[in-house]
């Protein structure tokens, strides 16, 4: 993490250096930042209300401490200002599946030689967390399987890809994590509609071979995801009740950034299992507890612009490379969504700047990509 912070702030810095250049020479200093892309309004709007949650928190000066992770939603202008073509996009892809690499060998390590095998002690990829590292590991992986599934780049990098994206589904498996279990399996329906419909009938047979091939102890915790009677399930149900409660009482701005932690003893059911919590383990109503419930619309409006904006692109035969991008984020999309009703994925940092180059990608590319013949 804190080599990640230490590169976007060497980022920033580059930028604000190469712009200065550019004025100094007499041009538009800001003209690669003007580009615009569906992200940037709705992106906007939630910045903009997080920030006036803060002056209308339950304790002010320490949701004021919150604020420097908004610096995190730069990242989408970074995007777009920063990758010129199609060929920059996919060379960062290309970099992201060096990270992917990394996170399977990693994974496979604690896994099989230091015995993190079982939903007590979980691979967590030498990331702070499990769920963490299932969430990078479920995007990765769309990411790079929509690659694989599209035509137009080499035949070795396509198998490359695809062996690579196998692997790291295969890794969420063996980390216990259910919402990433249900993310996954949605992110490869809306692959499978995007990139090979007639391959739709097969997803059963997949499922049926995941079945056989994962070990019993992920097979049974798969199974418990819809068991009511499940300590974890229970706790997720209070805990939505709480957020619930919070936002009744503070519907606008709610309790403010940074402050369910510290509050939530007081809003606990006492049916709830844990004692303290850190967030509410859903996207929606930690947000709409958090900082709102129009800051709750801003992130619905986030995942409705890039599912909006990028159908078309991942549907346009014209530009085989920007399309397996455009296939990529709408499934990564879709995944982190159904993932996050169980789980807040989006105050997770490293999934969220994940999640934000990944979706800005496409429309950056598209901007300079040319058309060509179809390609099926």
């Amino acid at each position: 993490m804190a080599v990640a912070n230490v590169a976007l702030a060497l980022s920033l810095l580059a930028a604000i250096a190469w712009r200065f250049r550019a004025w100094r020479a007499g041009d538009d200093a800001l003209g690669p930042f003007r580009r615009r892309s569906p992200l940037h309004g709705p992106v906007a709007l939630f910045v903009l209300l997080s920030i006036l949650s803060v002056l209308f928190s339950t304790d002010a000066v320490r949701s004021a401490g919150e604020i420097k992770g908004l610096v995190t939603f730069l990242l989408v202008l970074l995007v777009s200002g920063l990758v010129d073509d199609v060929e920059d996009a996919h060379l960062l892809v290309d970099a992201l599946r060096l990270t992917t690499l990394y996170l399977v060998l990693r994974g496979l390590v604690d896994y099989f030689v230091l015995g993190f095998d079982n939903v007590w002690e979980r691979l967590s990829g030498g990331l702070s967390i499990y769920m963490t590292y299932a969430g990078l590991l479920m995007v990765l992986s769309l990411v790079l399987a929509a690659r694989a599934l599209t035509a137009g780049r080499p035949r070795r990098e396509r198998i490359a890809d695809g062996a690579l994206a196998a692997a790291a589904a295969l890794l969420v498996g063996l980390t216990f994590t259910r919402n990433a279990y249900l993310g996954l399996a949605a992110g490869v329906v809306v692959l499978v509609l995007t990139a090979r419909p007639r391959l739709a009938l097969a997803v059963p047979l997949l499922v049926v071979l995941l079945v056989v091939v994962l070990p019993a102890g992920v097979r049974e915790r798969a199974a418990s995801t819809f068991d009511r009677t499940d300590a974890a399930a229970r706790d997720r149900l209070a805990m939505w009740s709480s957020g619930a409660v919070m936002v009744s009482e503070r519907p606008f701005f709610g309790v403010g950034p940074g402050r369910i932690k510290e509050l939530y003893p007081v809003y606990r059911r006492p049916e709830a299992v844990e004692a303290n919590v850190g967030h509410l383990h859903d996207n929606l109503v930690n947000i709409a507890a958090e900082t709102g419930i129009p800051s709750a619309i801003a992130y619905v409006a986030i995942v409705v612009a890039a599912f909006a904006a990028g159908w078309p692109l991942s549907r346009d035969r014209t530009r085989p490379a920007v399309r397996s991008l455009a296939r990529g984020a709408l499934a990564a999309n879709v995944a982190l969504f159904v993932a996050g009703l169980f789980e807040y994925n989006f105050g997770d940092v490293e999934v969220l700047r994940i999640m934000l180059v990944v979706l800005a990608l496409p429309f950056a590319a598209a901007r300079a990509a040319p058309t060509a013949a179809p390609v099926s």
